[in-house]
């Protein structure tokens, strides 16, 4: 029983203290929180161009050149087709025709000269070169050797004999006895004077006279001479 009684003066108590006393709360005024704010260093990274260097290379050009050899073809001036089978006399010939008697020289140039063919191998002529003059040059030459000139004269005073090339792709024209007039006809160089024909000038020989046409030092064409 007396703790019973205890116990509720003391209940009795505590609700006597609640009722007079307030119970004052601590005002604690905290700070406020500095909420600092994150700081973001922003790292600047400042990167320095690259220099690119445009590289411009200059390919040179290439320049192909080619050169082609120039095929000169050289056309022979002294030509049955630019003087006939009987050319009149050239310059300097001393009235003589053709190029003349007188090259000046153990060869014979470049020209229309007129001798006899004594021979013939296959591939040259040995030619005896002699002058053959007509009109007043005949005439004069002929009376200066004490002979007698008819329409034409021919001298011939040296005995030399020139080996003459002939060229092979040449045209030799000879006088057929049988033919209706003596007009030369044409046969390849190499195959006179076997012509297979009757010939009128008796070739090789002493008698064959002749004209020879010489373009770079061989004889081109041979034009037989009529001789009377």
């Amino acid at each position: 029983m007396k703790l019973i009684a205890l116990l509720a003066v003391l209940t009795l108590l505590l609700v006597g203290c609640g009722g007079n006393t307030s119970t004052s709360s601590t005002d604690t005024t905290s700070a406020p929180t500095t909420t600092s704010a994150p700081t973001t260093t922003e790292t600047t990274t400042t990167t320095t161009p690259t220099a690119t260097t445009e590289a411009t290379t200059t390919t040179a050009a290439t320049t192909t050149t080619t050169t082609t050899s120039a095929t000169t073809t050289t056309v022979p001036e002294y030509t049955v087709a630019n003087y006939g089978f009987f050319p009149d006399p050239f310059p300097g010939s001393d009235d003589a025709h053709g190029s003349g008697c007188t090259p000046g020289s153990p060869t014979l140039p470049d020209g229309i000269w007129f001798g006899f063919v004594t021979s013939v191998t296959t591939t040259a002529y040995s030619f005896d070169l002699a002058c053959f003059w007509t009109g007043q040059a005949a005439v004069d030459h002929a009376t200066a050797n004490g002979d007698e000139a008819f329409d034409f004269y021919i001298g011939n005073d040296n005995p030399t004999l020139r080996t003459v090339t002939f060229d092979p792709a040449g045209t030799a024209y000879w006088i057929d006895a049988s033919a209706s007039d003596l007009t030369p006809q044409p046969i390849p160089m190499p195959d006179w004077p076997d012509t297979g024909g009757t010939r009128y000038v008796p070739c090789p020989g002493d008698y064959c006279a002749a004209w020879v046409y010489v373009n770079g030092g061989v004889i081109t064409e041979l034009v037989e001479q009529y001789l009377p």
